[in-house]
């Protein structure tokens, strides 16, 4: 009785899904994106907007050098997540040309800050992301 009892108690939470690896897993994905923004930006010289909602991010860059709003897709692998109870905290952001990660399109203020990749309503991980430098860790 004992042992079947020791059993359900390991086995039944991965059975039922814990979804603890789905929201790495997103996390990485988060990572990914905004990483792939700030290259973009630099290396086609254009502003992209990186739009973080709540399963998924969004990635878009001005059709020209010089303009002021995003509006092409970014080719690429889609940033989202499907699983129950996994959500990240919302931003938009602007990656300049010059690798630098503004609040706005004109590039008037900087932002820095963090998304946080919940479970559950829980903080699974924070991921970082500084203006001035356009690092995100």
């Amino acid at each position: 009785m004992i042992l079947i009892g020791v059993i359900a108690a390991i086995g039944v939470p991965r059975l039922m899904g814990d979804n603890a690896v789905a929201a790495a897993a997103f996390g990485d994905d988060v990572v990914s994106a905004l990483r792939t923004a700030q290259k973009s930006a630099v290396a086609k010289r254009r502003l992209v907007c990186a739009t973080v909602d709540a399963t998924a991010v969004t990635l878009r860059v001005a059709a020209q050098a010089g303009a002021g709003a995003c509006d092409t897709d970014l080719p690429g692998e889609p940033y989202a997540t499907g699983a129950g109870g996994v959500s990240a905290s919302t931003h938009t952001l602007f990656f300049q040309p010059n690798g630098t990660i503004t609040t706005d399109a004109a590039g008037g203020t900087l932002a820095s800050g963090q998304v946080a990749i919940r479970l559950n309503g829980n903080a699974q991980r924070t991921i970082g992301f500084e203006g001035s430098t356009g690092h995100v860790q």
